[in-house]
């Protein structure tokens, strides 16, 4: 599943950036024109052998895909400067950032499938991520593009606020006009969900809860925590 591949990554970039890259190029070879269901730029999951690699044909959440690879590719370029590799796949960079866009429904939420009106909290969170990151490449390309995404950025994020937050309630998840409420017993996805918000919003997310997630899980709200640092760069950096 390329999420998980996305999330491992951006864990291991620090100490292996090429192997990285490897896995990058990967991911731009392996991406759908068009998928099973006419979106470009989104990638399916894999079954991998030594010797084969055969498409499932579905994915988990197209919205989530995409910005952790938007979010690996700004973080490759911060550690190694190698912008030849932006270079040489930015439109299909847009075609994977305009997933999210494409995926933005009428309430300004990402849906996670585009025939299912379902909306995920970390989904949603993680997108606004993707898209931050983005568009810092595109300002640092002098690509004007950028405006775009920082105006979807903005929408989703508002739209985090205003539909899944109700005072100290957090839904982590919206399918039509039902909210699932998340509770403090459940640690998947209610405790969880709960805290990626926290670390967004920049709120501590008690010990207890963090003890109780695997390694994906830290590894999302690490991410989280990079894109609440990020955000402050990205504001205040030049084009």
């Amino acid at each position: 599943m390329p999420y998980f591949v996305n999330l491992t990554a951006i864990d291991l970039l620090p100490q292996d950036p090429e192997r990285v890259k490897r896995y990058i190029e990967w991911y731009l070879r392996h991406l759908n024109y068009p998928d099973m269901y006419g979106l470009t730029g989104t990638i399916y999951d894999y079954y991998i052998t030594e010797t084969s690699e055969v498409p499932a044909y579905t994915y988990d959440s197209a919205d989530s895909y995409a910005a952790t690879f938007l979010f690996l590719v700004f973080l490759y370029t911060e550690i190694t400067d190698d912008y030849q590799l932006i270079r040489d796949n930015l439109q299909k960079l847009k075609d994977i950032a305009y997933v999210i866009a494409y995926l933005q429904d009428t309430d300004g939420l990402t849906k996670a499938l585009p025939h299912l009106n379902l909306k995920y909290l970390v989904d949603n969170i993680e997108s606004v991520c993707g898209l931050r990151a983005f568009l810092f490449l595109l300002r640092k390309l002098k690509d004007s593009d950028w405006h775009y995404y920082f105006a979807i950025s903005h929408s989703v994020e508002s739209s985090v606020m205003r539909n899944l937050v109700r005072g100290e309630q957090i839904a982590w998840a919206k399918l039509d006009d039902e909210l699932f409420i998340a509770n403090d017993s459940t640690v998947y996805p209610d405790i969880y969900a709960k805290a990626v918000f926290y670390t967004f919003v920049g709120r501590p997310v008690p010990g207890e809860w963090l003890r109780k997630f695997d390694y994906f899980q830290k590894t999302a709200i690490k991410v989280v925590k990079m894109c609440r640092r990020y955000n402050r760069y990205w504001k205040t950096s030049s084009p």
